[in-house]
């Protein structure tokens, strides 16, 4: 059986980015930039995730729309009932739910939906790039 990497939730970068669906999407916007990750988890105050709030949320559903991000409660505008990563995946296995579904975030939750950390394809990215897979950079992008 090949190697699918640690599980991935030894890479999760510690973000636990995470807004309450009774907070306005410019609190979800402080979130993201101040983790500087594209999306939120939105949680109940139990701690169990009942959606997500993405970049591609705020311009779709809010931004296009010339809403104000201050009068918009993320309850109306996330999206529900995310699919999620157990903390047990491997990173190929997280990898290929995100490409499957056109995921850049996969929250990761614990076997009782409490919601842990978020996965960025960029985190994922990270990771591959230090596995020695026995090319050069410079064979991939073409260099001398």
């Amino acid at each position: 059986m090949q190697d699918e990497g640690p599980p991935v939730i030894t890479i999760c970068p510690g973000l636990q980015p995470k807004v309450y669906p009774k907070d306005n999407v410019s609190k979800a916007v402080q979130v993201m930039v101040e983790t500087g990750i594209g999306a939120v988890a939105v949680t109940d105050e139990q701690g169990k995730i009942i959606g997500i709030f993405t970049e591609r949320d705020l311009l779709n559903k809010v931004l296009v729309k010339d809403k104000k991000t201050d009068e918009i409660i993320i309850g109306d505008v996330m999206t529900r009932n995310p699919i999620v990563g157990n903390p047990s995946w491997s990173v190929l296995k997280a990898i290929k739910t995100m490409a499957y579904y056109g995921f850049r975030h996969l929250p990761i939750v614990d076997d009782t939906g409490n919601y842990l950390c978020m996965v960025s394809i960029r985190e994922l990215e990270k990771f591959i790039t230090q596995i020695d897979i026995g090319v050069e950079p410079s064979e991939i992008i073409g260099g001398d």
